[in-house]
């Protein structure tokens, strides 16, 4: 029996857990033309559940786009996968591939033909002399006139990990540009984002060009009932039995996180055909391992404070991260380099403050257990 869990990104025709509301709410946003910043931490199933909802209105008669930005390199790379993106829909629509290839000025289209029969795009400037904010600004006139062409048919444009542009040279100005394009634009954007601080700091610092200019849509946690009961659907799905008990235990292990869930069921899946303690346990190493080298790399990249203080928080989460007597517990250095540190961590989401408790900690629970695992081995 094929395994029900999945390790890559969710299919849009793959058995999804819940989010039925935020279907429905983003659906009708776009609906209206409205601009939304769909935010949450990393794996929360973002990605996903736009797709979801551009398959809806597309099923309607939209027209659908969605650019992914995460490693963005330049004003130019950014420009190229915004047209890319609409030569990727378009391309097997006759109708709709002659309005991109009469509106996209900018670029046009490479398709290099695979050994399997499929093509593979990449797009190229139209014009050797253009680059920088200009090929920007000709790319996002001619979006416009795309958008403008599809006469009385949406037209919904995606753009993941947008907060990517904050790292460009000449940052603001790649904002203004895409601002004052889309502010006159017939479409529906969705700016998508993981490094919620980055990405909230667009839209919400006064200062910027996008300034309120979309609504902010935090995408929460899974509801515990919801995800324990998909987890014992899935797992009978598949022929094998999990209790509510199980599915209890299975996802309380990594806090309900979407994606930690569905590789845990997946890894536990693999293991046995009845979720018991031990099969979880086993299920949880094999994640880790798993998630061991994303975690190295991460650690990797940050200073020497900042680690400490990463320990610190996965050890123990606190409300009063400056007190003294925390500070001497942790050994985590001087009150000036601890803040300094916890802009950082919070610009990167590797930290938050909950809302609720008040308490900082780590954003990805299976980071804060694969830390606290580093200063601490089990024995037998």
């Amino acid at each position: 029996m094929a395994n029900p869990f999945y390790l890559q990104e969710i299919s849009v025709d793959a058995p999804f857990c819940n989010r039925i509301d935020e279907l429905k709410e983003l659906q009708s946003y776009a609906e209206a033309k409205t601009n939304v910043v769909i935010y949450s931490p990393r794996r929360y199933g973002k990605t996903s559940l736009v797709k979801r909802v551009q398959k809806k209105l597309s099923q309607k008669g939209a027209v659908t786009v969605f650019a992914d930005f995460f490693g963005v390199a330049s004003v130019d790379d950014v420009a190229a996968r915004l047209a890319k993106a609409v030569f990727a829909i378009t391309h097997k629509n006759a109708p709709l591939w002659k309005k991109a290839l009469r509106a996209i000025k900018s670029f046009r289209p490479v398709l290099k033909p695979e050994i399997d029969g499929s093509f593979t795009l990449s797009v190229e400037p139209s014009s050797i002399g253009i680059s920088g904010m200009n090929l920007l600004e000709e790319t996002m006139a001619s979006l416009g006139e795309f958008i403008s062409s599809n006469k009385n048919i949406l037209v919904h444009i995606a753009l993941d990990e947008f907060q990517e542009i904050v790292v460009l040279k000449d940052a603001l100005k790649i904002e203004a540009i895409m601002r004052t394009y889309i502010q006159q634009q017939q479409g529906s954007f969705f700016f998508i984002g993981s490094r919620r601080r980055v990405l909230l700091g667009i839209f919400n610092e006064q200062q910027r060009p996008f300034f309120q200019s979309a609504i902010n849509y935090p995408l929460k946690p899974l509801p515990a009932d919801e995800l324990e009961k998909f987890i014992v659907e899935q797992f009978k799905s598949g022929k094998k039995k999990c209790s509510t008990k199980m599915a209890h235990r299975l996802a309380s292990a990594i806090e309900y996180h979407p994606y930690y869930s569905q590789k845990l069921g997946f890894f536990v899946f693999e293991i046995a055909d009845e979720v018991t303690e031990d099969a979880v346990s086993r299920g949880l190493e094999k994640l880790l391992f798993s998630e061991k080298a994303v975690f190295e790399a991460t650690i990797q990249g940050l200073t020497s404070q900042q680690r400490l203080l990463l320990h610190a928080l996965a050890k123990e989460p606190t409300q009063k991260i400056l007190a003294s007597s925390y500070i001497r517990k942790h050994g985590i250095g001087s009150i000036g380099g601890i803040q300094h540190a916890l802009r950082q961590l919070e610009e990167l989401d590797l930290v938050e403050k909950d809302e609720q408790t008040g308490c900082w900690n780590l954003v990805d629970p299976l980071f804060a257990v694969w830390i606290k695992g580093q200063t601490e081995e089990r024995i037998t």
